[in-house]
């Protein structure tokens, strides 16, 4: 890295983590060791998912702030960088024809598809651990829920969006079991698509889900009785 950075004064330095949770912290216990920088800035960019639950991601973010200061970890979704999660604000609320049209008056329903054509295909030892409720529904799908709902920010800057989106999701109660299916994909009858546990390096017996349906419901003004479909 010094190479690179010459004899500049100043730099900057960002380590960005696609990596599993659980070694999250020892990648950034051995970058502050041998690469930490102390000539200008230090960010890390953690991506989803970011621990299995409340718990271990309340845990995680406790150890990491004996490592880092708040204002240079960056938990990072990369969905939001994707053009249609970008066209989404600006559909809403550049458009003043759209505005009014994103209300239960007009909407019977809103579904959120996340599809893959592959399955696991070797990466079946990471994905266990989570299953697609944790890796793809509550970052991804929960993202694009609240770029549809939120009511229109005060400016479009990221603290003005970022408000508005958990707004709407704390007015969305608990999800139903009776309105959630889950399920794992197997073998296709031709035996040509292997199923998700004839992948070596997931556990034989395995019950994790590779497929979620769920009805969440917001409770507001603009929402009420008006089903999202994940």
């Amino acid at each position: 890295m010094r190479k690179v950075e010459g004899n500049s004064q100043r730099v900057g330095r960002l380590l960005y983590l696609a990596l599993p949770p659980d070694v999250f912290l020892p990648s950034v216990e051995n970058y502050r060791k041998a690469c930490w920088n102390d000539r200008g800035w230090n960010r890390v960019v953690v991506e989803k998912p970011f621990g299995r639950d409340l718990l271990t991601s309340d845990e995680l973010s406790a150890k990491l702030m004996k490592l880092l200061k708040e204002r240079e970890i960056f938990r990072m979704d990369h969905y939001l960088g994707k053009e249609m999660s970008l066209s989404l604000t600006a559909l809403r609320f550049a458009n003043v024809a759209f505005m009014p049209l994103f209300h239960r008056h007009y909407v019977q329903s809103v579904r959120i598809t996340f599809k893959e054509d592959g399955g696991t295909w070797g990466r079946g030892g990471y994905f266990d651990n989570y299953g697609v409720i944790r890796d793809v529904m509550q970052n991804h799908m929960i993202q694009l829920l609240t770029l549809v709902a939120m009511e229109r920010p005060a400016s479009l800057n990221d603290d003005d969006i970022r408000d508005e989106k958990v707004k709407v999701l704390k007015q969305i109660p608990a999800i139903k079991i009776d309105e959630t299916v889950i399920g794992q994909f197997t073998k296709s009858e031709d035996g040509q698509i292997p199923g998700y546990t004839d992948d070596e390096t997931v556990p034989k017996g395995s019950r994790t889900p590779t497929f979620c349906t769920a009805v969440l419901w917001i409770n507001n003004e603009r929402w009420s009785g008006v089903p999202f479909i994940f």
